[in-house]
């Protein structure tokens, strides 16, 4: 449920996808059990589903710029993460979402999409530039690609 809050999805939402999806995998469970990542079968239920509901876009999205960063830490809280991740754009928060808290690789998060594999790696790459630009941000410093 975590995981398709930080990707954008309300709560309640949430809520009714992860219930869903873990239902859904429970048909199929003798088929999962022996697979090389049954919890990896159930997010990319969840996110699938998720974006069967629209939540997620089915068109490219424009890299958009990040808000200005906040009051500037020493150290990210939780919270900061969290409000970086938010102001992704959806597929970019996904496929971050994926592969930094969940783990999958970027082929596993791509089948879980239902994207190509390059445009998750691209989407990571946009996503890791711009959480290095919000750490810059908050902690005076610049980045070491020289910005």
């Amino acid at each position: 449920m975590r995981a398709l809050v930080l990707a954008g999805s309300p709560t309640p939402t949430a809520e009714d996808l992860a219930q869903e999806a873990f239902a859904r995998t429970f048909r199929h469970w003798r088929r999962v059990r022996q697979g090389t990542n049954p919890p990896g079968y159930v997010y990319r239920v969840a996110f699938r589903l998720l974006h069967k509901r629209g939540a997620l876009p089915t068109t490219p999205l424009d890299d958009a710029a990040l808000p200005t960063a906040g009051p500037e830490d020493a150290a990210v809280s939780r919270a900061d993460l969290e409000d970086a991740l938010r102001a992704m754009p959806p597929r970019r928060r996904a496929c971050a979402v994926l592969w930094f808290a969940l783990g999958l690789t970027p082929t596993e998060a791509a089948e879980a999409l239902r994207i190509a594999p390059g445009t998750v790696r691209k989407q990571l790459e946009l996503a890791r530039a711009a959480l290095r630009l919000r750490l810059a941000d908050q902690s005076g410093r610049p980045t070491a690609g020289g910005s």
